[in-house]
């Protein structure tokens, strides 16, 4: 028992010690190199204070807390902290008992390893998204305690406060699971019931917030804006009406990030497309690879994913499909946001099932 104690002390101590030194890495490499391509405005706003007068309090909950430790180790000490922030989900896996390598490297996808590795909103965001993906994934077999419980509410209030939009993701996971934990075979009446009063409340009282702020908050001048792509006349009436006839494409186009035909001329953009495909296949890949292993509690899983999982994934596609249609480089960093809904929630989730012995490390094969 102590040898298998010490095994899973050092285990995690080494898991750790990778997050750091990969948000080490992100920070270098965001400020050396990709600020090089693109100027990391925000970051640099919060860094000197421009945001002091912002009546929002979720850039007030950031800009003190950059100024803050801008003050106390400059700037390169506050990138590290946000990116040691946006680990909190993944620290809290393995302090808890987790054990799998593969959420370690997922660091390195280059939206990650970039926006949430400096100062800004993705960070913090990132963090408690995973935090409350890690504790959503222990909920499905097993009973919160009361850490959980805290933890979980400080997140969600925090993600709550930063991306709301995105966060009806989260809330829908809890709430679906808990509905099939209760009823099991029985619950899918209850739940396809609040799928379609839930999309009538957003198209009604949401959606058209929504399309104004993904329409407007975009640069027309800014060099990825795909204004002219589209034909659309910015900040005018008939380029918003343009924009939610076709806002959908941002369904795709917003998870995937740059076009193919952008590729020829920003090359810089290829990790950023070749990470999109990639993370809008995960769910299937990941089913896919679900459905070759035997593992006890089959048929919860099942449900999970397809009643839980699934309609999480579609809900923040949709949500987000204004914020990632006019410009490829906003639809890579605001996806950073959740996309840890595509590839860690469904390995989160198998791996529940899965792992038996916490004291064995493996990458993938349970």
């Amino acid at each position: 028992m102590t040898t298998n104690h010490s095994r899973t002390v050092e285990s995690t101590s080494g898991k750790i010690s990778a997050l750091i030194a990969i948000k080490i890495l992100g920070a270098l490499f965001a400020t050396l190199v990709f600020a090089r391509f693109s100027p990391l405005v925000d970051s640099k706003l919060y860094l000197s204070g421009y945001y002091a007068i912002d009546p929002l309090l979720r850039t007030q909950l950031i800009h003190k807390l950059a100024i803050t430790l801008n003050s106390l180790g400059g700037a390169f000490f506050a990138h590290v902290v946000f990116g040691l922030i946006s680990t909190a989900g993944l620290i809290y896996y393995f302090a808890t008992g987790g054990r799998r390598w593969i959420f370690v490297w997922m660091l390195l996808l280059p939206s990650s390893l970039v926006w949430t590795s400096i100062v800004g909103k993705e960070a913090l965001y990132f963090g408690c998204f995973n935090l409350l993906l890690v504790i959503w994934s222990k909920y499905v077999v097993a009973k919160l305690n009361l850490l959980d419980l805290l933890a979980a509410c400080m997140a969600l209030g925090i993600c709550g406060l930063l991306r709301p939009h995105y966060g009806v993701a989260i809330v829908w996971l809890f709430f679906s699971t808990g509905i099939i934990k209760k009823l099991g075979s029985k619950a899918w009446p209850v739940l396809l019931a609040t799928i379609i009063v839930a999309a009538l409340a957003v198209y009604f009282y949401v959606w058209s917030d929504l399309l104004y702020r993904g329409f407007g908050g975009i640069e027309a001048s800014a060099r990825s804006s795909r204004f002219v792509l589209f034909d659309m006349v910015p900040n005018s009436d008939s380029g918003f009406d343009h924009f939610r006839k076709i806002v959908l494409l941002g369904f795709i186009v917003g998870i995937v990030g740059p076009l193919p035909s952008e590729l020829l001329t920003r090359p810089e953009f290829l990790p950023f497309f070749l990470e999109g495909v990639l993370i809008l296949l995960s769910p299937i890949f990941i089913y896919r690879y679900a459905s070759k292993q035997e593992f006890i509690g089959t048929t919860l899983f099942l449900r999970i994913y397809w009643w839980c999982l699934v309609p999480a994934i579609i809900s923040i596609m949709i949500l987000h499909a204004p914020f990632g249609l006019l410009n490829p480089g906003s639809a890579s960093r605001w996806r950073t946001n959740f996309e840890a809904l595509f590839y860690m929630a469904p390995l989160l989730l198998l791996f529940r099932f899965t792992d038996y012995n916490r004291y064995e490390d493996t990458s993938l094969s349970p």
